[in-house]
């Protein structure tokens, strides 16, 4: 089970800036009451897994782990590339993790869009309190990040590309981003609670990033290749990660490059 104010004390530490931390908790905190709707919407009225504060949190600290893997491996973040310093990204990663899943409360096709308008006015405030001199460029990067978490839609920033991958990895039982009824018995259903653990690791320096994921049955394989694998496909990062697999089976793990 993952507490909020423990994965808020690790995204702390991934962040190793306090400013950023500091407005990533307010806002977290300011915000509680849209992160506990979208979630009451998705479990009551859709019937799906949790969306909610729980979520957001577990998919910054994930994406934050991400990054720091990317910067080890020497990878620039799209922030660099366009001359800005790397606490840029690491506002990027941070808001878009964050927000990314707002939309939600709207409708559950296109919610990254939704999402994006809904964030859009949160956004604004914490650019102009973190950014004066170019203000406008850092929100363009953020809302980038939330609109382009969904596999549907193609990546273009790198910390896009990590908001994306982490949100792919809430496999874990009870946590899957599968689209499917709390009831379901079909392979959806089986499959979301096969996984029982997901981590994210340095890998080789041809795949810098290694997912490694122990399961208690290897339907959790359909999974893996419904939601992560559809969502690293779309990023900037496809080639560079490695997926190990646990299959549950004695002695059985697979691995693939996505």
């Amino acid at each position: 089970m993952y507490l909020e104010e423990a994965l808020l004390k690790e995204i702390e530490t991934l962040l190793g800036d306090e400013e950023i931390f500091r407005l990533y908790e307010r806002t977290f905190r300011e915000n509680l009451y849209y992160f506990e709707t979208t979630n009451y919407v998705v479990l009551n009225v859709y019937r799906f897994n949790d969306h909610g504060p729980v979520h957001v949190l577990l998919t910054t600290r994930r994406a934050l782990e991400l990054l720091r893997i990317v910067e080890k491996a020497g990878i620039r973040t799209t922030a660099e590339i366009l001359g800005k310093p790397r606490r840029w990204s690491k506002f990027v990663v941070a808001f878009g993790a964050l927000l990314h899943d707002l939309g939600n409360m709207i409708h559950r096709n296109e919610h990254y869009l939704f999402s994006v308008m809904i964030a859009e006015p949160i956004v604004e405030r914490l650019v102009k309190e973190f950014e004066s001199e170019d203000p406008l460029l850092l929100k363009a990067l953020t809302l980038n990040a939330i609109y382009t978490h969904d596999e549907a839609v193609q990546c273009t920033t790198i910390e896009g590309s990590l908001v994306k991958i982490a949100d792919g990895c809430d496999m874990e039982a009870g946590r899957s981003r599968l689209a499917y009824k709390k009831d379901s018995v079909d392979i959806h259903g089986v499959s979301a609670l096969a996984i029982e653990r997901v981590e994210i690791k340095e890998g080789t320096e041809e795949e810098p990033i290694l997912i490694e994921i122990w399961m208690r049955h290897p339907a959790g394989i359909f999974q893996v290749d419904e939601v992560l694998t559809k969502k690293v496909e779309s990023s900037l990062l496809s080639g560079k990660v490695r997926v190990r697999i646990h299959t549950g089976i004695e002695g059985e793990t697979l691995e693939k490059v996505v």
